[in-house]
């Protein structure tokens, strides 16, 4: 049964569905009616989950009401024959799945929090999306447990989490540089730190250009949270390893199973060891949860009324990666002024 509906879905990527990601979602569906739950569960992309649940309901073994899914008696006959039980996430409730304790930045937390309540709404233009002010103040924790903050040259490549505010707040790096494309970010972060006395470096710089060479080989530590594209992703981390001062320095950032494939993920992780010659020293597992966006719904599938239902919680999450360089890593810093990185670009 569960090989005959992962034929019928249709990945929209031309991936093969295997029936173990059509009992995810089964496993998904008995734990919520809900379908960005259901893909937060699931671990598959977001078009994947939806073409599946789309070829449960053709069969009858699932229904939406009222953009509620449910299974029907005869899929959770079916879910009981093949042993198929609810999917949980069982997260330690103190660090919630970071490994990460925040209270020693309980005061930094609540001065960010204060500082960015007006801060500039995600858009559609340039593909964002911030991160809960906990998953900021988080992020830093980690550069600090990992020896990559205090007294630190950090550099950020895009900064709508506002990453930069908290950084200089914490006090700990020796230097905090962000370059952002979004006008609305840069004169926001600059308005911050001028007002606060907050040392921030800030450029308003499209990565598809070159980095300006006074911050070639300058940092320890690169944060970044690209569009979720093969090319953007291997873009900014380019972008961020031209940065770096050389062996033994680190970069963050994250990746999704909402956008990408585990497909999509080896390949990653083949450009990371292949061709920049770094190595994947952590991956935490759904670290940086994300505020809900407003245009959410304009961008995803219309043709589904099931998808067409706003989230009640956060439900896009992403892994943290950590990568460590080696000797001979890649530094290449050329301009890339042809590459689309954001939905519905035309640069021709």
């Amino acid at each position: 049964m569960l090989a005959q509906i992962a034929e019928k879905a249709s990945d929209p990527a031309g991936r093969k569905i295997h029936p173990r990601e059509v009992e995810r979602v089964f496993g998904a569906l008995l734990a919520s009616s809900e379908f960005w739950r259901v893909v937060a569960l699931s671990r598959l992309p977001v078009e994947t989950v939806a073409e599946i649940i789309k070829a449960l309901i053709d069969v009858g073994l699932a229904v939406q009401e009222n953009g509620a899914l449910r299974l029907t008696p005869g899929g959770n006959a079916r879910a009981r024959a093949r042993g198929i039980v609810p999917l949980i996430e069982r997260t330690c409730p103190g660090c919630t799945g970071r490994g990460i304790d925040l209270r020693p930045y309980a005061e930094l937390l609540d001065q960010f929090k204060e500082l960015v309540q007006n801060r500039p709404n995600a858009i559609l233009e340039y593909d964002q999306g911030y991160v809960t002010p906990e998953t900021t103040v988080a992020r830093l924790a980690l550069l600090a447990a990992k020896g990559d903050l205090q007294d630190k040259e950090l550099i950020i490549l895009g900064d709508d989490d506002l990453v930069s505010i908290a950084a200089a707040l914490s006090g700990l790096p020796r230097r905090v540089v962000v370059l952002e494309i979004d006008p609305r970010l840069t004169d926001f972060i600059q308005t911050l730190a001028g007002t606060h006395h907050l040392a921030i470096e800030v450029y308003r710089q499209d990565l598809r250009r070159r980095l300006p060479a006074e911050l070639c080989r300058q940092f320890d530590t690169f944060l970044t949270d690209p569009p979720e594209t093969i090319p953007a992703l291997e873009l900014f981390l380019t972008r961020g390893l031209a940065a770096l001062k050389g062996p033994c320095c680190a970069g963050y950032f994250g990746l999704t199973y909402a956008e990408s494939s585990l497909a999509e993920w080896l390949t990653i992780q083949q450009i990371l060891a292949g061709k920049l010659k770094v190595v994947v020293t952590d991956i935490i597992h759904n670290f940086n949860e994300y505020v809900n966006w407003d245009y959410l719904l304009e961008s995803v599938r219309k043709d589904l009324s099931f998808v067409q239902v706003s989230p009640r919680a956060n439900w896009y999450f992403s892994s943290m990666y950590r990568i460590e360089t080696l000797a001979d890593y890649d530094q290449e810093n050329r301009d890339r002024e042809n590459l689309a990185l954001y939905p519905g670009e035309n640069l021709s």
